[in-house]
This record gives C-alpha cells, sequence and structure tokens, in this order.
C-alpha cells in the first residue's frame, strides 16, 4: 500500500505533521511538500513580519518563491539522507551504501540513466548538506563570542 520508502526505508519514523494556527494571519490550506523543523523558525519569524538574522538552514516556508522542498535527515549509525517530494536518498557514511528510493506510488517513469543522474544529485546535495551543517555546528557562534569564548 505504501513506498518502500514508508516502510523498508523506515521513513516513516521521520515524519511528523506540521500545523500553524493563525487565523488572522493564514487562510486554511492542506500542503503536502517536504519540509524540515528548522524551517519552524524562520516561517514563524515571516509570519509575525518580525527581521531577524538567520545563521541556519532553515527556510520560511510561506514564500512561494521558494521552491525547495527538502529535509536532511541523519542518525546516529552513520547514516544521512535527503527526503524531496518525489525521493528518499540514503547514504552510509562509514562504508559506500546508497539507495534512491520513491516516496509516492505513482511516480513518472524513468530511465536508468535519469535515475542515475538523480541519485548523483542528490548524493551531492546530501554529503553538502551534512558538511555544512557540521561546519555551522561548530562555527556558528554568536556575534559577540568566537572560538575562544565570550568577550
Amino acid at each position: 500500500m505504501y513506498p518502500s520508502a514508508w516502510t523498508q526505508q523506515r521513513l516513516t519514523d521521520e515524519h511528523v505533521p506540521l500545523l500553524f494556527y493563525a487565523p488572522h494571519l493564514l487562510a486554511p490550506q492542506r500542503r503536502t511538500e517536504v519540509v524540515s523543523q528548522i524551517d519552524v523558525l524562520p516561517t514563524i519569524a515571516g509570519m509575525l513580519h518580525r527581521t531577524y538574522i538567520n545563521n541556519t538552514l532553515g527556510r520560511d516556508l510561506l514564500h512561494p518563491d521558494k521552491k525547495n522542498n527538502y529535509a536532511f535527515i541523519t542518525n546516529t549509525a552513520g547514516k544521512i539522507g535527503m527526503v524531496t517530494d518525489d525521493y528518499y536518498f540514503t547514504t552510509n557514511l562509514n562504508f559506500p551504501d546508497e539507495q534512491l528510493v520513491p516516496v509516492r506510488n505513482i511516480m513518472p517513469g524513468h530511465s536508468q540513466s535519469e535515475k542515475d543522474s538523480i541519485r548523483k544529485e542528490l548524493s551531492a546535495f546530501t554529503h553538502a548538506f551534512f558538511e555544512t551543517a557540521r561546519y555551522l555546528l561548530m562555527n556558528n557562534l554568536p556575534e559577540n563570542q568566537d572560538a575562544s569564548g565570550p568577550m
């Protein structure tokens, strides 16, 4: 009944519905694109029209011009992955093991070369996102603080 991404690859473990209840700010709607919890703060700030410095990889979900629907997934066993509206890509940091599976039952037919191209693109994106997140975790310090401690 469900695509293998949701059952065999256990994507259901990562699926959490997101609800914004703000009847004076938002019209009711149901959306199905892939988002991540790192998108919550930028979205709330956007709803409140608050300016802020975003030192994260999150994005305001209510801006339709931003069409990068993805969520990065990691676990303690060295597995990282990227979920898009169409695919779930996973790889292991400790040994070569890449998988690309559709997240919907009805998908457009792709040739093997097209699937290889999508896998290669998602592999590069996943590793780049992981390295960027790791860099930010180690170097994303408040304005008045550097690596040697508070000023």
